[in-house]
């Protein structure tokens, strides 16, 4: 492991690392702490797309979509197409958090509810939280497991700017889970995750238990698809906490 990820582990365990500013009475000197950054691999360059006719189209303004809502990017037309006149636009698919062999991106936020870690995946992992519709769902699973008011801790993936495939993901996750329980507690472990990650991390299906850690582990669908359809992704979720014995305190 090297000094980056070491640094990020820390930061995801509420660790703060310190060193003396000035050297301290009797004290062997201290080495000093930094690392060579670690290259990026070249980002792949498109080719260049055949020149047209048309007049170049004005720069739109760039706008920050929520923290509850994807990114919706609207296909170029050509200058015969008729425009469309529509004034709702169609939903844009959902970008699944799992890109075959190019590594994962996703952020769990983690809270303690008596003996069960409740980790939930964001649906923007680039948000400082969760979103909107979410954070109240997850009051309720907290209040359910009669949780304790408290910061909530973060796993981010990838742990730098280096992509990290999925099996690593998987083992990184395991450690920050056993570092959790060692320092604030804990003996079981809940995952809100969408279908496609929980199949990327586990070789199983969900809703079926495991261990992860050390510790017995469930994995439920995510807070986004319980609000998206509850009706199926609830009393799934539900009947399989219940069967396993995550039905709280």
């Amino acid at each position: 492991m090297n000094e980056a990820q070491r640094q990020h582990y820390l930061k995801a365990l509420g660790l703060t690392p310190w060193v003396a500013r000035a050297p301290l009475p009797g004290a062997a000197s201290s080495p000093l702490l930094d690392w060579e950054d670690e290259e990026e691999p070249p980002a792949a360059v498109a080719s260049p797309a055949p020149a047209q006719d048309a007049p170049a189209p004005a720069s739109p303004q760039t706008v920050a979509p929520a923290a509850n809502e994807s990114p919706v990017q609207e296909a170029p037309q050509s200058p015969s197409a008729p425009k469309a006149t529509t004034d709702t636009p169609e939903p844009a698919p959902s970008v699944p958090a799992v890109a075959r062999g190019k590594g994962l991106t996703f952020t769990l936020e983690a809270h303690l509810g008596g003996d069960t870690w409740l980790l939930c995946a964001q649906e923007d992992s680039q948000a400082p939280g969760l979103g909107r519709f979410e954070a109240p769902l997850m009051t309720n699973l907290l209040a359910l497991f009669q949780a304790r008011p408290q910061r909530p801790r973060r796993f981010f993936c990838p742990l730098t700017e280096q992509p990290m495939p999925a099996e690593e993901a998987a083992q990184a996750l395991s450690a920050f889970i056993s570092g959790l329980c060692e320092q604030s507690g804990g003996e079981r472990v809940l995952l809100c995750l969408p279908e496609a990650l929980s199949e990327a991390l586990f070789d199983q299906p969900r809703y079926q238990p495991f261990e992860l850690g050390g510790r017995p582990a469930l994995v439920v669908s995510s807070l986004a698809e319980m609000l998206a359809e509850p009706a199926q992704h609830k009393k799934a979720s539900w009947h399989a906490m219940q069967a396993n014995g995550f039905q709280g305190g």
